[in-house]
């Protein structure tokens, strides 16, 4: 039997509670840690000894490249090398630890594709505190949920981003955050108050100043947890899923190429795009290529000269990079790969245009090869629950109003698991979502057979109110060409063994959805918009 995950017994049981008091005490039980380690799935060291093992081997190889979209043109693209990485990353972790930023403590970031947030995050590892990475698009509603929940000790932003004032948001969130100890600012305009980024974290050499000597690394740092990753949902829902070195290990895909370049146009608070630009290749000794405004031209251009084989994005990235090869011909790319970021959302003709324009098939990413995932049934007829009890899973997973979710309980199960329906074979049908109150539909499965239909080239299921059945399934498309009738994508779902209780009764028709960064539909925004347009009803 698998022992306990070990919980401080202060650690708060509350899901609206924060995080503090639980992060510097979750490890993985010691049965699970040596059984995964024995399989070659987790190992003793981290990221962070890649890097400074490619520091001593090869100190002048490329470890970032850096595009920096409002630098002077002759400066925008910064290099830095596996010597330099591993040298910033040690000052900064001596800059978190000045202060006062000790193991287990979250340090929260809202930074844009910069190699700062690369060796700020290793810094983090550095120092056993628990990177809490922001998503540069969230506001002051998303961004005082994110720290309520963490709870960090520093908080860093950029002072202006891409016509916001992030350093001024926080600013004005602090004096309702008893616990941020300090803000940092990255950029030119730093407020009294705050830290400058620049000043503290590159030019000051806190490691010459540290009377204790250098920081030693936080002794079994491969199964402490390292990164907090936010999730937001409808209704103000949100969870974080706490992930430790070794989980985030696992995690990388299976066909890793050794040594070679990566990009991705996500953000890098999004998780996979994390683990394909970053970890993946600064564990095998590659180069991380990073772009921190989004510009397809500007993108193939550094694709081609980074020598990128792989690149991850969105549908409509994708979109973009194709039309600016087609606009202007250039030297073909030597793409092994070319993923998106959400498979429902790629048609087909998406797909055939990737193809002819950039040589390469697009596809999802990899599954992990430490992927091990398995279902356990919660009795009758449904819905279960889904147990991916595999090295790549979060340590644990906190919900707002929800509690701790624990990845392995004493029995040696899963304890984190998602509602699923099962099929006639008994497989679990892709995530289903409450759209109605009176029925569960299968959004994600019905999203995807919406994308078939030869008219439709973006689909979402959104709840709309009705005064009769409180709820009813709206279908928002973007149409391709001539838009399809909602009779023709209900006979297009029913001919394809959708259940009639489970058919849009309603369709809203967009000239595009709202989409986040990271490329994931903004439901509550599409949900707030569909209700002020009026809908074809059948």
């Amino acid at each position: 039997m698998t022992a306990p995950l070990h919980v401080s017994p202060q650690a708060p049981p509350d899901g609206d509670a924060p995080l503090t008091g639980l992060l510097g005490q979750l490890r993985p039980p010691a049965e699970v840690a040596r059984d995964f380690t024995e399989r070659g799935w987790w190992r003793t060291g981290t990221v962070l000894h890649d890097v400074y093992r490619g520091a001593a081997r090869h100190p002048h190889r490329t470890a970032i490249v850096s595009h920096r979209a409002h630098l002077p043109a002759a400066s925008r693209v910064i290099r830095i090398s596996y010597g330099q990485l591993a040298a910033c990353t040690g000052r900064f972790a001596h800059a978190l630890d000045a202060l006062g930023v000790r193991p287990g403590d979250p340090v929260a970031f809202q930074l844009p594709n910069r190699w700062e947030a690369v060796a700020l995050l290793l810094a983090c590892l550095r120092t056993g505190a628990v990177a809490v990475p922001v998503m540069t698009g969230y506001g002051a509603r998303d961004l005082e949920a994110v720290l309520g929940a963490a709870q960090p000790r520093l908080c860093v932003v950029p002072d202006l981003w891409e016509g916001t004032a992030p350093a001024r948001v926080l600013a004005g969130l602090a004096p309702r955050l008893p616990w941020l100890r300090h803000r940092a600012v990255l950029g030119d305009a730093v407020d009294s108050g705050a830290v400058d980024f620049v000043r503290h974290f590159v030019h000051t050499p806190h490691e010459r100043y540290r009377s204790a000597g250098w920081l030693r690394l936080p002794p079994h740092s491969a199964d402490r947890v390292a990164l907090a990753v936010t999730s937001l949902g409808l209704r103000d829902a949100h969870s974080m899923a706490l992930y430790t070195p070794n989980s985030l290990h696992a995690g990388l895909p299976g066909d890793r190429e050794p040594a070679g370049a990566a990009f991705s146009a996500l953000p890098l608070a999004s998780l996979p795009s994390l683990l394909h630009t970053v970890i993946g290749p600064l564990t095998r000794g590659g180069t991380a290529v990073l772009q921190d405004v989004w510009d397809a031209e500007t993108a193939l251009g550094l694709v081609a000269a980074a020598g990128v084989r792989q690149v991850y994005a969105t549908p409509a990235q994708w979109a973009d990079l194709v039309a600016a090869r087609e606009r202007r011909p250039r030297e073909a790319l030597e793409l092994s790969g070319a993923f998106t970021s959400d498979p429902a959302a790629t048609s087909a003709a998406l797909g055939r245009r990737v193809r002819a324009a950039l040589g390469t098939e697009l596809r999802s990413l990899p599954r992990p090869a430490a992927h091990t995932g398995r279902e356990r049934g919660a009795g009758g007829d449904g819905p279960y629950r889904l147990w991916p009890r595999g090295p790549a899973s979060p340590l644990a997973v906190w919900r707002r109003a929800g509690g701790v979710g624990l990845t392995w309980q004493g029995d040696g199960t899963c304890g984190a698991g998602e509602v699923v329906d099962l099929d006639e074979a008994g497989h679990p049908r892709l995530r289903t979502e409450e759209v109605g109150g009176m029925f569960l539909v299968p959004v994600t499965e019905i999203e995807a057979l919406l994308l078939g239909h030869p008219r439709v080239a973006e689909a979402a299921v959104v709840a709309r109110a009705d005064p009769q059945h409180g709820e009813l399934a709206c279908a928002v498309v973007v149409p391709d060409g001539a838009p399809p009738t909602l009779l023709d994508l209900r006979g297009h779902l029913a001919g394809r063994g959708v259940a009639p209780a489970h058919l849009p009764a309603e369709l809203v028709l967009m000239g595009g959805l709202p989409r986040t960064e990271s490329g994931e539909l903004r439901r509550r925004h599409l949900q707030d918009t569909v209700a002020r347009r009026p809908a074809r009803a059948a």
